[in-house]
């Protein structure tokens, strides 16, 4: 549910939410100019990392869609942002398990759900889908 230019999360089990938020794990999809889907992204308490990049969830400005591609727009790095395919994205917990989906989200928009929720400042404890942090 939006509310003026916020989303409203609701906790329907002990740190899980509506609309789903992408926990901690490792954030897999196809970069603008890749072939195949590869391990793009590590979210964390702290925000989002990749080979020697990183961003905090304060560093990034906004999300914008185009097409099939998302670009996470952040002016941390000169290339303006990260891009990758929104129709191919899967997400890998801390014990190995492979997600497509999360309640029904696909996780490529559950990790935009998990940017407005940390940009709200939402107090939280995620849980994997397994019980365990």
């Amino acid at each position: 549910m939006i509310m003026g230019d916020a989303l409203l999360f609701r906790e329907i089990r002990p740190g899980e939410y509506w609309p789903p938020v992408l926990p901690n794990g490792k954030f897999c999809a196809v970069p603008k100019g890749a072939l195949r889907e590869l391990e793009i992204l590590e979210v964390t308490d702290d925000g989002l990392r990749c080979e020697g990049v990183s961003f905090a969830w304060s560093e990034i400005e906004g999300i914008s869609i185009s097409g099939d591609f998302v670009c996470l727009l952040s002016t941390k790095y000169i290339t303006g942002g990260l891009k990758f395919h929104i129709s191919i994205c899967s997400f890998i917990d801390r014990l190995g398990s492979v997600y497509r989906l999360i309640n029904g989200y696909s996780v490529g928009y559950c990790l935009m759900n998990r940017i407005k929720f940390e940009q709200q400042g939402c107090l939280y404890e995620l849980v994997s889908r397994s019980g365990r942090n």
